[in-house]
C-alpha cells in the first residue's frame, strides 16, 4: 500500500491546527497527536531551541514553529496571519499555553503574579481565540481550550491557578453561544495529573519526586498519571468526531474527582 492510500484514512488529513504552548508538556502531545493524523500544525512557542529542532519528517502531517509570546497581543495576532498567509485556513485552536505558580496560599502571592499568570493562562486564550476566530467561521473549524482539573475541583494552595483555569471554563462556555451560529464548536480538555516537565517542576518543591509521583497517581482510578499523547488524543476526539458538541468541558483525569464518597 502507498503512502497515498495509507493516509487517506487519516482523521486530520488536509486540515490546519494552531496549537499554543505547544513544545512540550500536553501542547506537545497534542501537536504529535494532530500531526500523526496528517494535520498541518502550527506550533506557538517561545522555546526556540525546542520549536526549530521540530521535525516532521517521515510523519503524514506537517509542523510549522513560530515564535510566539502569547503574553504579547501583537505576537499573536501575527502568528496566525503567518498561518493564513502560509496554509489558507485554520481549522482548529488549541489554547493550551499555560504556566502553574506552584503550591502557595495566598498570603504568599502577589497581586501583580495573579495577574501575570491571568494573562497566560486566560487572557492568551481570549486573545488567541479573537484573530483565529474570524478564519475558523470560514471552515466552520473549532476550539480546543485546556482546562484543568482546578476548574471545578480545587486544590489547596492553589487559588490563583484555579481561579485562572476556571475563568478558562466559563470563556468557553460563553463564547460556544456566540459562535454557535457561525458553526465553530468550542469545548475545553480538563487533564488531572499529567506526567509533563512543569508538573515535574512543581512537584520538586514538595519533597522527594517518585515518592511525588505514587502519591499524585494514587489520586486518580486507574492509579497513574496520564501521559500528554493520551491528551493530545482527547483533543482530536474533540476536533474531528464531536461534530455535535460545544460548550464542554471533556474530563481526561482518570476517575481523579469521582469515587470520594467511597470508604473502605
Amino acid at each position: 500500500m502507498s503512502n497515498a492510500d495509507e493516509y487517506k484514512n487519516l482523521r486530520f488529513r488536509n486540515k490546519v491546527a494552531i496549537v499554543t504552548g505547544g513544545c512540550c508538556g500536553v501542547g506537545r502531545g497534542c501537536v504529535d497527536v494532530l500531526v500523526d493524523e496528517g494535520g498541518k500544525v502550527a506550533v506557538l512557542d517561545i522555546n526556540d531551541e525546542v520549536g526549530t529542532s521540530l521535525t516532521s519528517d517521515g510523519l503524514p502531517g506537517e509542523l510549522f514553529f513560530i515564535h510566539c509570546d502569547m503574553n504579547k497581543e501583537e505576537d499573536i495576532k501575527s502568528a496566525i496571519e503567518k498561518v493564513v498567509e502560509k496554509y489558507g485556513q485554520i481549522d482548529c485552536l488549541v489554547n493550551n499555553v499555560g504556566t502553574h505558580p506552584g503550591s502557595n496560599p495566598i498570603d504568599n502571592l502577589t497581586v501583580q503574579g495573579f495577574r501575570d499568570l491571568l494573562n497566560t493562562n486566560l487572557v492568551s486564550y481570549f486573545a488567541a481565540s479573537k484573530y483565529a476566530l474570524p478564519y475558523l467561521r470560514k471552515t466552520k473549524g473549532c476550539i480546543v481550550n485546556t482546562g484543568s482539573i482546578g476548574s471545578s475541583a480545587a486544590a489547596l494552595g492553589m487559588p490563583s491557578y484555579c481561579a485562572s483555569k476556571g475563568g478558562t471554563i466559563a470563556l468557553t462556555k460563553a463564547l460556544a453561544i456566540d459562535e454557535a451560529k457561525h458553526g465553530v464548536r468550542i469545548n475545553a480538555v480538563s487533564p488531572s495529573i499529567v506526567d509533563t516537565p512543569l508538573l515535574r517542576k512543581v512537584i520538586k518543591e514538595w519533597g522527594e519526586e517518585q515518592a511525588q509521583i505514587d502519591m499524585l497517581a494514587s489520586f486518580t482510578q486507574l492509579g497513574r498519571l496520564s501521559l500528554p499523547r493520551e491528551i493530545g488524543k482527547a483533543c482530536l476526539f474533540l476536533a474531528v468526531d464531536a461534530t455535535f458538541t460545544t460548550g464542554e468541558e471533556l474530563m481526561c483525569t482518570g476517575g481523579t474527582e469521582i469515587g470520594y464518597g467511597v470508604k473502605q
